[in-house]
């Protein structure tokens, strides 16, 4: 107990949030909200008075107004991840707290890794918790040389997928028709291998595991998860179409356009003519209508490269910058761009195009509203937990908390960027 709390926690909550370059430079709000019920509540002037103008001499003055005040709403998202160690590992090493740490400090690193990487995901997400989508070539009987059936397909957002995880399979983004449960067996690149839960080929149906055979476009979750996931900046930095969130923060879109972010169509890869144009006038588009300064952009590889490629020794631009906590950047007029391996895809309107993302963020007006920080679950006094009927103790981390926004018109997305 005293060794999971006093050694590995500390080390695990540096971990998860400052060891991604997202992470670390979100501001991290536990104060200064009120809160209701499961929710952080915060008070948003989204529009100012008109009673603005010029008259004449002795003539009847502006109608009054008053500024227009909502409360958005940001409800707590419950993230967890456990842990389990044998009773006879524990006996092993109960007269050397040196041995107790090699027993459990292979499970502790792995915990801290997976757990850094789901929370970057779901920061570039949009709380629906989609991994990917079926994009096309279902094998339905795929046999592994392990004696394995499976089915083999082509993933929109494939590079999300890790061998293990078991995967809800639906019809919908936000849920829809459960079609059961899979285990992914195999990755390479974005083609996925996956077999029933418990082992089976997804294409035979009637069973308990999966009722309906696969079929192109359905969505695929974490196990338990649809709809309960973090916001990101998907569904924070979205308009027009609304192609992720209609309804952000409890704030409709449609009624307050002013909650609506910044959407480009590029249509093309930046390494295209005219590409630096528009960057440059993306970027003033945000901050005139936002009235904001943007303080970072954030893509993927691929365009990371190609925005790299469009710098030339005639531009007033420097090539990189060094970022807090060592992350490398490209500076694009001021303006660090780094790259994040967990940067989606677009797997909505731009799908068939593997098209990319850049976000311009002005960082500002962004936050982890947190509730409860990574912790142990110690209610009864006790980290670990002794299972019944086995001989073996669970441990179960908790993180209660969301990511939102306060001026989604001060962010801006360049989506459908090509790879060529």
């Amino acid at each position: 107990n005293n060794a999971l709390k006093r050694l590995y926690l500390p080390r695990l909550r540096s971990t998860v949030n400052t060891a991604t370059v997202l992470s670390s430079r979100l501001q991290r709000n536990t104060s200064s909200t009120g809160v209701s019920g499961r929710d952080a509540i915060v008070p948003v002037n989204i529009r100012g008075s008109q009673a603005i103008g010029a008259r004449g001499d002795d003539q009847t003055l502006p109608s009054p107004q008053n500024q227009t005040y909502i409360e958005t709403s940001i409800p707590y998202k419950y993230l967890y991840g456990t842990l389990r160690v044998t009773h006879p590992s524990i006996a092993a090493s109960k007269n050397d707290e040196g041995a107790w740490i090699k027993v459990v400090s292979s499970e502790m690193e792995g915990l801290m890794r997976d757990l850094k990487t789901d929370v970057n995901r779901q920061l570039f997400g949009d709380g629906q918790g989609v991994i990917g989508r079926i994009a096309s070539g279902i094998t339905d009987q795929y046999h592994e040389g392990n004696g394995i059936l499976g089915d083999k397909f082509t993933a929109y957002g494939g590079h999300s997928f890790k061998i293990g995880q078991i995967l809800d399979v639906y019809t919908a983004r936000t849920g829809g028709t459960s079609k059961g449960l899979l285990e992914v067996i195999g990755v390479a690149g974005n083609v996925i291998t996956v077999s029933k839960k418990g082992g089976g080929d997804p294409g035979i149906t009637g069973t308990s595991y999966l009722g309906t055979a696969l079929a192109n476009n359905d969505y695929l979750t974490r196990e338990g998860s649809v709809g309960l996931e973090m916001m990101g900046l998907q569904g924070i930095i979205d308009a027009a179409t609304h192609a992720y969130t209609s309804t952000l923060q409890g704030v409709n879109r449609v009624t307050y356009p002013e909650f609506d972010a910044n959407v480009k169509v590029a249509g093309q890869a930046l390494s295209a003519a005219g590409s630096a144009a528009i960057l440059d006038d993306f970027i003033l588009e945000v901050e005139e209508r936002g009235e904001s300064n943007i303080t970072c952009g954030v893509t993927d590889r691929t365009v990371f490269r190609q925005i790299a490629g469009l710098m030339t020794t005639d531009r007033r631009y420097t090539d990189t910058m060094e970022l807090k906590g060592g992350f490398k950047a490209i500076s694009w007029g001021d303006i660090p761009i780094f790259w994040d391996r967990d940067c989606p895809k677009d797997i909505e309107a731009y799908k068939s195009n593997n098209s990319s993302n850049l976000f311009f963020l002005d960082e500002n007006e962004l936050s982890r509203f947190e509730l409860e920080d990574w912790n142990f679950d110690d209610t009864d006094g006790n980290v670990l937990h002794r299972n019944e009927s086995k001989a073996s103790y669970d441990a179960t981390l908790y993180y209660y908390g969301n990511f939102g926004c306060m001026a989604p018109d001060n962010q801006g997305v360049i989506r459908d960027i090509r790879a060529s």
